[in-house]
């Protein structure tokens, strides 16, 4: 049994690591399903997390009294805003294969 992201193969029961494993050393159908997952979600992720920013910076413009709530918001606004940073710089990455596993 081949496990086909890790670089892993199960021989007799035993788990034996491969450390010259690539993804692109893979087959083309294994490639082809890791690539278009990958940028899917970091499409869908990238678009998500904008409107998620896009919303909480309208709501504060739209209500500018100081409230408690300011604190939820920047903290959605920061959780969406690193998130953006890895849908849409380490997900592109990891697509081209150029990012440390």
């Amino acid at each position: 049994m081949e496990f086909p992201l890790t670089g892993l193969s199960n021989v007799n029961g035993s788990v034996v690591t491969d450390q010259a494993c690539s993804l692109y050393d893979r087959k083309p159908a294994t490639a082809l399903l890791y690539v278009s997952v990958l940028g899917v979600a970091a499409v869908v992720g990238t678009l998500g997390n904008l409107v998620v920013i896009t919303m909480v910076t309208l709501k504060y413009l739209r209500c500018r009294k100081s409230t408690g709530s300011d604190v939820g918001r920047a903290f959605i606004a920061n959780l969406a805003s690193s998130d953006l940073i890895v849908t849409s710089v380490i997900n592109p990455l990891a697509i081209a294969g150029l990012s440390d596993q």
